[in-house]
């Protein structure tokens, strides 16, 4: 919650209280000042719900019009329709104020401002019918940045769309027009009418590894991809069998105005990376083969498993015995696309390793702000409440299909009892990650200015708070 809101609220029931104490607050405030209580009821009273129509008013211009509107039309919205939403709120709260609370009569009032605002209105009728004409435009969106268009006889690249004008650029010049004018001239989008481009690269990977791995990593691998926007969630197919192997299809979906060619080599170069991480490469063709060549590959399910937790920077330079102990204690869980994984604030002391898909993650950051966060293969979240054993701090959920790994409270005490050195080991890579990270992915306790020793001592004593490291005898 932020603070702003949190500071109106407790003037809210603060007022409430006082105004429901007749003899501990009103009545003596009322002898003091020499006035009926019932007034002095009133004046409170009007004021706690004064103050609760600046809240709603401050809710309506930052998370509805400022927000959810922006959200969905893709634009900014200009401040002065916040403002004159949130000063037409607070008029209808003052107007049931003084009628509910004061019992006044405010017909005359009502008269007076709806003259008022026809005078107003009608002083700004064009500033109000280009702010109407850049609502249509801005919803019906037949031309967006970036697009090519004909409008009348100008014809340009759209450089920005505001609520007023449009402003397009050409060869020569930068060219403003009204939005008035926009909607009594016919419009030409040049541009492709399709606005997503459907791209795709073909790899063969050898028989011997899963078809459930190669999709985990080819997924992973595409989402990955920096440098570009994709508009859709990339498909993953196993098109052909050949004698080499198996012949997959990856798709993927950019904006037709970006440049495809780049865009490839951001997906190649990436899908090749998320598959050097896994141990794994493209099929040699077999009649090429030197014989004692070994092919890389991950041959079965639990071996793919066994890469997975290898490549979790948690577990980075673990023993491989180690890491078998982690897989026979995690805890698998399949989600379908748009299921809740995680909810804020619940007490689930568990780390939650992606496999397969893709989750988002939901929270708060330190300054109240609403934060954001993706993960894919091969990370991982929930490493605070596992550690500090504290509630969960943010709501998860699925954004594709999604395996998820858990590894719970007590599956980590038993690796701590049986394997001396352990907390040693993940508070240092707690503390890497730390540091690699922003101030605010830290565990509760540790500071963005702390040095590297100061942090694991954190970890350390995090770890040794909450689980009983003695080894068992």
């Amino acid at each position: 919650m932020k603070k702003s809101y949190r500071a109106l609220i407790v003037a809210i029931v603060v007022l409430m209280v006082m105004s429901n104490l007749t003899e501990g607050f009103i009545e003596p405030i009322a002898y003091v000042l020499q006035i009926n209580s019932t007034a002095v009821w009133e004046y409170v009273a009007g004021a706690a719900a004064f103050v609760f129509t600046i809240l709603v008013s401050r809710f309506i211009k930052q998370e509805f019009i400022h927000g959810y509107v922006e959200r969905t039309l893709e634009t900014k919205v200009p401040e002065l329709i916040g403002t004159i939403t949130s000063g037409v709120v607070i008029f209808i709260g003052c107007c049931t104020i003084l009628s509910l609370v004061f019992g006044r009569n405010i017909s005359t009032l009502l008269a007076a401002i709806a003259g008022s605002a026809a005078l107003l209105g009608f002083a700004l009728k064009d500033f109000a019918v280009a702010l109407f004409a850049g609502i249509i435009l801005n919803l019906e969106k037949s031309f967006q940045v970036g697009d090519v268009v004909r409008i009348g006889d100008k014809q340009g690249f759209v450089d920005q769309i505001t609520w007023r004008n449009t402003i397009l650029h050409t060869a020569d010049r930068v060219i403003t027009i009204p939005n008035v004018s926009i909607m009594k001239q016919a419009i030409q989008n040049l541009s492709t009418a399709a606005n997503v481009t459907r791209r795709s690269v073909e790899l063969t990977i050898d028989y011997d590894i899963s078809v459930e791995s190669v999709e985990r990593i080819l997924y992973a691998g595409v989402l990955g991809a920096t440098g570009i926007k994709q508009e859709k969630s990339p498909n993953i197919f196993a098109k052909k069998m050949t004698p080499d192997g198996i012949l997959y299809e990856v798709q993927y979906f950019i904006s037709n105005k970006t440049n495809g060619v780049k865009a490839d080599h951001a997906i190649i170069k990436n899908i090749l990376e998320s598959m050097r991480r896994s141990d794994i490469t493209v099929a040699l063709p077999r009649h090429g083969l030197v014989e004692g060549v070994a092919r890389s590959k991950i041959s079965n399910r639990s071996s793919d498993l066994f890469h997975l937790i290898q490549q979790v920077r948690l577990f980075r330079n673990f023993s491989d015995p180690l890491c078998l102990e982690i897989i026979d204690l995690l805890l698998p869980h399949r989600f379908p696309a748009g299921a809740q994984i995680v909810q804020m604030g619940e007490l689930r002391n568990s780390l939650f390793i992606v496999a397969e898909g893709r989750v988002k993650r939901q929270g708060i950051d330190q300054d109240d702000h609403a934060k954001e966060e993706f993960f894919v293969s091969t990370e991982f979240f929930g490493a605070r409440s596992l550690i500090a054993c504290l509630p969960q701090t943010a709501k998860v959920v699925a954004e594709t299909p999604t395996l998820i790994y858990e590894l719970h409270q007590s599956a980590l005490q038993i690796l701590i009892r049986t394997n001396p050195g352990l907390s040693d080991a993940l508070a240092n890579n707690l503390a890497h990650i730390r540091f690699m990270q922003s101030p605010q992915a830290s565990l509760e306790g540790v500071q963005a200015g702390d040095s590297m020793d100061h942090v694991i001592g954190s970890y350390r004593g995090q770890i040794e708070a909450n689980y009983d490291v003695r080894p068992l005898i």
